[in-house]
């Protein structure tokens, strides 16, 4: 008894109007693409929300670089126009350390047709908008190497001191001593695939990744000079410390001689006081699930304010069935 009485009660709150069936207006087009509109726009926000999701809001700002670290990892894979037995490597820094890199690095012998004769143009967007890109004297095509010949490539990893440091490519015994290498077999054309200071991030570019740099002189020398800026990356799902650097070039013909210095590539690099820090935020799952209600609410109450706003316009079929509504009252 007491179940049947209860609905009866509880009618007296309801706070919802209800219309007679017989009052109501049926379905029109108009309503259904508007209904179909809302429909549309709810799941492109919904899209738009799981995208914003996953990919999260990058930031950065620049600190100052408070981490004490004694080593960095240098990590270079550059092909040489010259045999490997031509090619020497050695890396030196301002505490009077010498490596003797060739013994570290692997020097692995291919052919000029496989090395490339142009820097990579890479443009911003494609990886991130983080990436460093070149200036033109960088992208610059330069004239390619021809005929079959004998080219080295070195990869590979060297552990050096973070601290004002260079690295020398050059030929045996030229600058160190007397040099078994006859002068025209001295090519010092290059391309970097890579060249970075610490872990490897995939949305930083190196000024020297994908860098061609070409001569047609023996005694030639290319001096870089690197400006390393320790840069930091934070996200949920993992942390590191790695470094990017910007380029200054200046590569000019050699003059042979005593005390001069040899023809070769040199990469002298220096560590910024400053850093970069990069974070990666990513939105709660609540708070997506409320944007989306909210926004699909007010998507909802706006498609009614313009469906009654067209409804309320008179029209003759309206005012015909106003008649017969009132007819049938009167009846």
């Amino acid at each position: 008894m007491l179940r049947k009485k209860l609905p009866k009660r509880l009618e007296a709150f309801d706070a919802f109007p209800k219309v007679v069936n017989e009052y109501r207006k049926p379905g029109s087009s108009r309503g259904g693409a508007f209904s179909l509109s809302v429909g549309f726009f709810i799941l492109l926000l919904f899209l738009l929300e799981c995208f914003s999701y996953v990919k999260g809001v990058r930031e950065q700002r620049i600190v100052v670089s408070d981490k004490v670290s004694e080593l960095m990892d240098l990590n270079v894979d550059v092909t040489i126009a010259m045999p490997c037995t031509h090619v020497r490597v050695d890396a030196a820094d301002k505490t009077n350390d010498i490596v003797m890199a060739t013994d570290m690095l692997t020097l692995e012998e291919t052919d000029l047709s496989a090395m490339k004769h142009s820097s990579t143009v890479h443009r911003p967007g494609r990886n991130s908008e983080y990436r460093w890109v070149r200036s033109g004297k960088f992208r610059t095509k330069k004239k390619p190497l021809t005929g079959a010949g004998s080219a080295c490539r070195i990869y590979g990893k060297i552990t050096v001191n973070r601290v004002h440091g260079q690295l020398h490519i050059t030929a045996p015994g030229w600058g160190y001593g007397r040099s078994n290498i006859p002068f025209h077999a001295l090519n010092f054309t290059h391309y970097f695939e890579e060249l970075s200071f610490g872990d490897y991030y995939p949305a930083i570019l190196n000024s020297l990744d994908g860098h061609y740099g070409f001569t047609d002189k023996q005694a030639f020398g290319f001096q870089y000079y690197l400006s390393i800026l320790p840069t930091s990356y934070k996200s949920s799902f993992r942390s590191l410390e790695t470094n990017q650097y910007s380029l200054t070039e200046n590569s000019v013909p050699r003059q042979l001689g005593f005390r001069s210095i040899p023809p070769g590539i040199f990469i002298e690099y220096d560590i910024e006081p400053l850093g970069v820090e990069i974070v990666d935020k990513y939105p709660s799952i609540l708070k997506s699930f409320l944007r989306v209600l909210s926004i699909s609410g007010g998507l909802y109450i706006v498609m009614d304010w313009l469906d009654k706003y067209y409804s309320s316009r008179p029209t003759a079929k309206a005012e015909d069935d106003m008649l017969g509504l009132l007819g049938k009252e009167v009846n």
